[in-house]
């Protein structure tokens, strides 16, 4: 559906095709700002399937408890009435969305002389929204007289808030916050930093970081703001990489700084390329939601058959995985493409002969788009990951390297765009009106993979990793275990360990707890710790010593028996003689 311009969307109601049996009963509910691009709406719980109706008359209605903002609006049924077939009558509830856009190309900035508010201000802030077209790049730059700087930056699509005084990067006259992820998945993302004198809040999205500033870094005088790139006025200097993408409704403590910049005000520079409207190319991915996802392509090409290049872009949480397979039928043989252990690979298999392989890239599976081109040419075979950035494998096999038949991609979780294949691009948008290869579990136009360590479900520092369906929490090193690391794995307090134990038939004893090493030892008192003077008795060559332990031989046995090791130790003190026999 096209609302016909962007719109603040609060709400949807379906119903079934009229004096029908056709009806959805479960539906998954999309928006976009393009046609392409799609973004699945998910309810605070993360459910994302939203109940659709149980006939074809009655209204069904769902609030959106996050409103959304989005200009097109799709539904993907996922259950209908068995005794019928899809139906479907649409309704949404909203009003139209207005704002001020600005773009930058990559190369292109804004730069403004701004008002410091009075010094006796308790609240600053500065606001704005964004879609980056590229995973890295400065947002703002805003510093003043007193040489204290803010800046917002996207670093692999986590943002990153930096105050600094001076110009040097030293952990002491800089303070570092980073927040987000997946930021750069072409998708609007709202970000407010509040000053408060001694604390600022920094909320991306829904989530709101609090941050206990340093009182050596707590001014807040800016006079200059560089947008899109890490520039000041008056000056050349670009430290960071500037900016791609859109920002929308800029405002600092209050002031709307696109719409100066669209005023031409006599306090905005603008440099480079900058538009005043979100022209963005489009990028089709598709999500391979198992491992039983596949998409297979005919290559079409007249090329010679000994030579051939494929080329996408993936990105993944999963370290282990099948990209690409295809067979060379003249030879017999299969060509595998895959992700181990975060590493690329590539093996060509044969029959009765050992396998050529090759490895490239590293930490493939950190959710960041990698790009993999495989080239085959006159004996020369290449696998390379992103690009001169990367890395690059090469090898010179005894066969051309080159298939006339079908490409298979899938057979793993994660997302695949810009697919070439012999240079040239693969429309995806025929393949999803099947006018050009199959596919299977397959979601095209839309990137699926989400953060689910961003919310730091991992308590107490514990470290964080995930799969596409999941996470861990390693809480190693913490003092605390479980699946997120919640629960203590020492007592509270001493007393809490005296009553501790488990009922049983042996009463209790009186023991001490040694915690002062890395393993815990359990020490049982007797009655000979004191030192015992031995002197020599005439005739005798044996000393005889007695030892009352408090606990009882039945005690002893269960504490033995749940012991990892155990030890009796006996000091002797000497003094000019002569122990064990010797000299």
């Amino acid at each position: 559906m096209d609302l016909g311009e962007r719109t603040h969307i609060t709400a949807v109601s379906t119903q079934g095709r009229y004096g029908s049996s056709d009806w959805l009963t479960a539906y998954l509910l999309m928006f976009s700002d393009t046609g392409h691009n799609w973004r699945q709406y998910r309810q605070e719980d993360s459910i994302g399937a939203f109940p659709g109706n149980s006939n074809a008359d009655s209204v069904v209605q769902h609030k959106l408890q996050q409103p959304v903002i989005g200009r097109y609006v799709r539904l993907i049924p996922l259950n209908w009435n068995p005794n019928g077939r899809i139906g479907l009558r649409l309704e949404t509830f909203g009003c139209p969305y207005n704002s001020d856009v600005v773009s930058f190309d990559g190369r292109s900035s804004l730069l403004y002389r701004l008002i410091p508010r009075p010094r006796q201000a308790t609240r600053e802030s500065v606001s704005l929204i964004f879609k980056a077209l590229s995973n890295s790049g400065t947002l703002l730059h805003a510093e003043g007289r007193s040489e204290h700087s803010l800046s917002l930056q996207l670093q692999k699509g986590r943002l990153l808030l930096t105050l600094r005084r001076g110009r040097s990067s030293s952990p002491d006259s800089q303070h570092m916050v980073s927040v987000g992820s997946l930021l750069d998945d072409q998708h609007w993302h709202q970000v407010t930093v509040e000053h408060h004198s001694t604390h600022l809040n920094l909320t991306v999205d829904k989530n709101t970081l609090w941050v206990q500033i340093p009182p050596r870094l707590t001014r807040w005088d800016h006079d200059q703001m560089s947008v899109g790139a890490d520039q000041a006025l008056g000056s050349q200097r670009s430290i960071n990489r500037n900016f791609h993408g859109c920002l929308e409704n800029l405002e600092y403590n209050g002031v709307n700084l696109i719409d100066l910049a669209k005023q031409r005000d006599q306090r905005v520079t603008l440099k480079g390329n900058v538009t005043f409207s979100c022209d963005e190319p489009v990028f089709v991915a598709m999500t391979f939601t198992s491992p039983q996802s596949f998409l297979w392509l005919p290559r079409m090409s007249e090329r010679s058959s000994s030579s051939m290049t494929v080329g996408f872009q993936f990105r993944t949480w999963n370290e282990e995985g099948l990209l690409l397979t295809f067979d060379l039928p003249k030879q017999g043989e299969a060509v595998w493409l895959y992700l181990s252990k975060t590493r690329l690979h590539l093996q060509i298999h044969k029959s009765g002969r050992a396998p050529l392989e090759l490895s490239a890239g590293s930490a493939l599976d950190d959710g960041q788009w990698h790009s993999v081109e495989l080239t085959s040419r006159r004996g020369h075979l290449s696998v390379s990951v992103d690009g001169g950035e990367g890395d690059t494998a090469n090898a010179s096999p005894p066969f051309p390297v080159s298939t006339d038949g079908q490409l298979f991609f899938g057979g793993k979780r994660g997302c695949m765009r810009l697919l070439t294949v012999d240079n040239q691009p693969v429309d995806l948008k025929k393949v999803q009106q099947r006018l050009m290869g199959n596919y299977s579990h397959l979601q095209i136009d839309m990137c699926g993979i989400i953060d689910r360590c961003s919310l730091s479900h991992c308590e107490h520092g514990g470290g964080c990793s995930q799969s596409w369906s999941s996470f861990y929490c390693n809480c190693s090193d913490t003092g605390y275990s479980g699946a997120t690391c919640h629960s203590s794995i020492y007592e509270q307090s001493c007393e809490a360990y005296k009553h501790r134990g488990n009922t049983g038939p042996i009463r209790p004893q009186l023991i001490y707890c040694n915690m002062t090493e890395d393993q815990t030892w359990t020490v049982i008192q007797h009655n000979n710790t004191d030192l015992t003077r031995v002197r020599p008795s005439p005739g005798k060559n044996q000393h005889s010593a007695h030892f009352e332990y408090t606990a009882e031989e039945e005690q002893l046995t269960a504490i033995i028996s749940q012991s990892e090791h155990c030890e009796q130790e006996v000091i002797y003190l000497c003094r000019k003689s002569r122990l064990l026999n010797t000299p």
